[in-house]
Parts: structure tokens; sequence; C-alpha cells
């Protein structure tokens, strides 16, 4: 009898397991527009803390057209001054501590 329950509860598992996680977890456009959210929030906060030093230009346009395509264009965003590297280093720390993966954020840097 302890052997038929203990095969029904592992055959029905996944069945009970898939409903729960659907009921908790969000859409994927939901967490994908709120790591965006997070995101824009952090590059205008920690932008105007780095005012005066030596972001280019060239950074925060890559920045902010990633911000406007939602987060989801793939933008290739180079830093290439100190400045750069200092800021996206801190946005690289904010959107871990908000809990996204690495590969969401749009820093690259292609050699030609």
């Amino acid at each position: 009898m302890v052997r038929a329950l203990l095969l029904f509860a592992v055959m029905m598992l996944p069945v009970f397991g898939a409903s729960a996680q659907q009921s908790v977890q969000p859409s994927a456009g939901t967490w994908a527009q709120k790591k965006c959210s997070f995101y824009a929030k952090a590059w205008h906060d920690l932008l105007s803390m780095s005012a005066g030093g030596d972001v280019t230009r060239a950074f925060i346009a890559g920045n902010e057209g990633f911000i406007a395509a939602g987060c989801s264009n793939g933008a290739d965003v180079c830093p290439s001054s100190k400045g750069d590297i200092d800021l996206a280093n801190r946005l690289t720390m904010a959107a871990m501590n908000f809990g996204t993966a690495s590969s969401f954020l749009p820093f690259v840097c292609r050699t030609r």
C-alpha cells in the first residue's frame, strides 16, 4: 500500500508542480518589462551621479537607445572611457541586484 501511494505521488508531481509554477511565475513579457524598468531607473540615477565624469556621448546614446527599445534591441553599447567603464560596472551591479542575468545587459565591444 505504501509503495502504491509513493508511486502515485511521484507520478502526480509533474502535474501539480507545473500548475503551481504557472500560477506563481509572471509571464515572460512582464518580467522583461520589469527588468527594463529597473534598468532605466538605475541608468538615470547612476548617470546623474556621474555628471562631470568622462561618460561619452556614444555610451549615453547606446543606453538610451537600449531603453527606448524596451531593452530588447540587443544594443551593442561599448564602454570606451574610464567614466563609461565605471558607469557600466555600477549598472552591472545594480542589474544583478534586481535579479537579471548578465546576458541582459547591452554591453558588448566588438573588434573590427
